[in-house]
């Protein structure tokens, strides 16, 4: 926050004043502000940038009125040829992605995680990386779901239980429920 100093001398008969008139008169007092170093070099540069985008208007002028209606059409020709090919890549680009992100969300692939990877890839990835990449993830559910069922209890890797198997495990458990050993 910036300070102001008031000089009260610069105001005829200051002394002589009552506290509401000083008041009124310290009111009216104009008070000059020096600029901070950086508004007045923000203050050049965009005089300089509004000069030069004032003279670069004066130049394109120039020129178009210099030019023939040939040329005039030929570049006209050329600016709209310049922004059809722009937006034909832009969408290339969009169909490309949309076009991976299926491809990845085909593979087992979240929505947000198979947007992230399209929009990553470059241009021209084969069919076999997506191949390659479903695959992977194949395998991996397949690694997890065994390592997974090899972890669970009570699961025999061996022949199936008999019916008195099956009845001695029943009474087992229930003695465990009433803190009785097993059997």
């Amino acid at each position: 926050m910036a300070k102001y100093k008031v000089d009260p001398s610069k105001i005829d008969g200051f002394e002589g004043m009552s506290a509401d008139e000083k008041v009124a008169a310290l009111l009216g007092q104009e008070i000059e502000v020096e600029s901070p170093p950086e508004a007045v070099e923000y203050t050049k540069l965009k005089n300089a940038y509004n000069k030069a985008c004032e003279e670069a208007g004066n130049y394109r002028k120039a020129l178009r009125e210099k030019q023939s209606e040939a040329e005039r059409a030929e570049a006209d020709r050329a600016e709209a040829e310049r922004a059809m090919k722009e937006e034909l890549a832009a969408y290339r680009n969009k169909e490309r992605i949309s076009s991976y992100k299926a491809q990845l969300m085909t593979a087992g692939i979240d929505p947000n995680t198979a947007d992230l990877m399209a929009k990553s890839l470059p241009d021209g990835v084969s069919d076999e990386y997506f191949a390659a990449t479903k695959a992977f993830l194949e395998a991996q559910k397949q690694a997890l779901l065994s390592e997974s069922l090899n972890k669970q209890p009570g699961l025999s890797v061996g022949t199936p239980p008999t019916a008195a198997q099956a009845e001695k495990d029943a009474e087992n458990r229930i003695r465990r429920n009433f803190g009785l050993a097993p059997r």
